[in-house]
């Protein structure tokens, strides 16, 4: 009798299980539905306002540069309003190719024709950024939008306030006019979500266009945005940014707003999301962060940000600088473009009159398994048991849920797990306080070890890979962790880095690949994605010290000025 009550029990808690988790599902598909029918009439609306302006007009406007574009508004050569249109049909274009916008946001409307209005009067002194549209990452609040992150359970929870930096824009004088596609929990360099669906690389739309920022990435290449905000903890600006051909920089973390941002995962310290520029060219990125840094009601609004302004003295300087550089980080070897763009970028550099010496990463795969570590901040049970209440769609599916199994399994897999570089990362996933401890230590020291590492050749900064493989095909990027390593170790260590795109894949390269050796399957993956890339773009990555960025800057400016491929375009 003792079995058949026992099953009884059994069936009474599992079966309500069950139900629930079904009707939760059915309620997220609803959700979508709902949000897929707000984002046409959305998208219809902006379709309704672009069209008033004419078309000739609107491609005269898009196809400005940043500065003609800027100097325009200044002059009242172009108004808001209009140039708010013109860029609302190029960013309903590129959504149309690649899907990268979320949703227009219908406040820029009224933003646009405020300054507009403000403009009649003589005495009004137009701000720097009067009427320039920015694009926004759909994770950076926006007042009225939805921040889902990717997450379906997400939808209808719009943001009482806009951030501080979206604030800082429109004080600016700039209409932050999109929100922009990310992947699901931030926490991949591919770009898919149940939410808005997945965004394709726009120079070859059977790839991705990196990520997390990976929407603002593929409107900015496209040309549907001038400017985009974008948030990196572990190369979500950097790697898109090389995907798609642009540039992309993120600053260390106490040089960006922190206070009442939205993360991935909360509560995680030692590696913090960074907000920083997308653009077509470098020197947009610096016009903003020197804007940014040197305006003052900033460090007023988030008391914890030191009060550091745009350095110019660090960024105009000629003095010559002791580079390191590396072709391979010892963790994962990187493609062999990626080699040669940093080959021929110490070139560049050196006839620049600086110094540059070879590197080497101290203790690589310690590096990327205690960045994980970091990156999960529990060893990865808040990310799993937030998808667990989620729609995941098989592109956006990260992977094997390692941190909600029992402790004693989670032991067998530290030991036994058949691929060398995916065990050591399990190994160092914490599973209770002593462990997170211990994981905070390990990366302190391993800043401090880097830092020495520097010290010892006493360099200024470092030339390296800006990823280990050109952009993958659609879902790819989750079974290919290794080759975020080049830009991992910048969130890790907490410095700024920036890439900016030097050279394209060529034939040659191929051969180079057929001599690379493979240990598992993340190096099969790096080959097989490696090849038929012809013409793909290829950056490299800039990095330094925390309040260094503007010498970061003028290096990376440096680079674009000789061999950069958007210099090399115009």
């Amino acid at each position: 009798m003792w079995f058949y009550w026992t099953i009884f029990a059994v069936l009474a808690y599992v079966v309500p299980k069950i139900i629930e988790h079904y009707n939760h599902r059915q309620r997220l598909k609803v959700l979508i539905k709902q949000r897929q029918a707000d984002r046409k009439v959305n998208f219809e609306w902006a379709k309704n306002n672009f069209q008033k302006l004419d078309e000739t007009r609107a491609t005269e406007i898009t196809t400005k540069e940043f500065n003609e574009l800027k100097y325009a508004l200044q002059l009242g050569e172009i108004k808001p309003v209009e140039t708010l249109r013109a860029f609302q049909r190029k960013a309903f274009e590129a959504t149309e190719k690649v899907n990268c916008v979320c949703l227009f946001i219908q406040d820029a409307q009224e933003i646009a024709e405020g300054l507009e209005k403000a403009s009649q009067d003589p005495t009004y002194q137009k701000p720097s950024l009067f009427g320039m549209p920015v694009s926004i990452k759909e994770s950076i609040h926006v007042k009225h939008m939805d921040s889902t992150l990717g997450y379906s359970q997400n939808i209808n929870k719009p943001s009482e306030s806009n951030s501080l930096s979206v604030d800082q824009l429109i004080r600016l004088g700039a209409v932050p006019f999109v929100h922009t596609n990310l992947p699901i929990a931030l926490l991949s360099y591919g770009c898919s979500n149940p939410v808005y669906g997945s965004t394709s690389n726009p120079l070859d739309v059977s790839r991705v266009p990196g990520g997390s920022s990976g929407g603002e990435s593929a409107l900015v290449a496209l040309g549907g945005s001038v400017l985009g905000i974008g948030t990196d903890v572990g190369g979500s600006i950097r790697t898109p940014a090389s995907f798609c051909g642009i540039a992309g920089f993120k600053s260390s973390s106490d040089r960006s707003p922190q206070l009442g941002k939205t993360a991935s995962i909360p509560g995680r310290q030692l590696l913090l999301s960074v907000e920083g520029p997308l653009a077509r060219n470098i020197d947009v990125c610096i016009e903003y962060l020197r804007l940014k840094w040197n305006d003052g009601v900033l460090f007023k609004k988030d008391v914890y940000m030191p009060p550091v302004k745009f350095q110019e003295d660090q960024f105009k300087s000629k003095k010559p600088l002791k580079i390191g550089f590396y072709l391979n980080d010892g963790y994962q070897r990187a493609s062999p473009a990626y080699e040669r763009a940093v080959r021929e970028t110490v070139t560049v550099l050196k006839d620049l009159g600086h110094e540059l010496v070879p590197f080497e990463v101290p203790r690589p795969d310690h590096m990327y398994s205690v960045f994980c570590a970091g990156a999960t901040a529990d060893g990865g049970l808040f990310l799993m048991n937030s998808l667990a209440k989620d729609i995941i769609p098989p592109e956006s599916n990260i992977g094997f849920p390692v941190a909600r199994l029992p402790h004693f399994i989670q032991r067998l897999l530290r030991r036994y797990w058949p691929n060398r570089r995916e065990r050591q990362i399990i190994q160092e996933l914490p599973h209770d306080t002593e462990e997170m401890r211990k994981m905070h230590e390990k990366i302190e020291d391993y800043r401090h070890e880097f830092v020495m590492a520097m010290r010892e050749k006493s360099l200024d900064a470092i030339v390296c890979p800006s990823f280990g493989c050109p952009p993958p095909h659609h879902g790819v990027p989750n079974r290919l962790l290794s080759a975020s390593s080049y830009t991992a170790l910048y969130n890790l260590i907490d410095f700024a880095a920036g890439t900016v795109p030097v050279t394209v894949h060529r034939k040659e390269d191929e051969i180079e690949l057929r001599k690379m050796k493979t240990e598992d399957s993340w190096d099969r993956k790096i080959v097989s994605e490696s090849k038929n890339c012809d013409g793909l773009p290829v950056a490299v990555q800039i990095a330094a010290p925390p309040f260094r960025e503007e010498m970061c800057l003028r290096l990376l400016k440096e680079v674009e000025d000789r061999i950069g491929l958007y210099k090399k375009n115009q």
